[in-house]
């Protein structure tokens, strides 16, 4: 059986755990911000795509013309493909 830890072992876990809490919050930020500036770019490859995204996404239209506004960078033209 491990011995039970101390207060500074305790310590140490927490801010371990915390750490890695942030770093997960962090790069799931990251993904979902490229994840959508992608799909923006993808959705101006024809006329109707926006509505084929929502599809293959299972959502609503809405929904991908809001997350695409709400990730898009200053300088990214809407539906723009690279």
């Amino acid at each position: 059986m491990t011995p039970r830890p101390d207060d500074e072992a305790r310590t140490e876990l927490r801010d371990l755990v915390a750490k890695a809490s942030k770093h997960r919050d962090d790069e799931h930020e990251r993904v979902e911000t490229e994840f959508w500036q992608e799909i923006d770019a993808l959705q101006g490859s024809y006329h109707g795509a926006q509505q084929d995204i929502a599809v293959a996404l299972d959502v609503k239209r809405n929904q991908v013309l809001r997350q695409t506004k709400r990730y898009r960078t200053a300088d990214q033209e809407p539906g723009a493909v690279d």
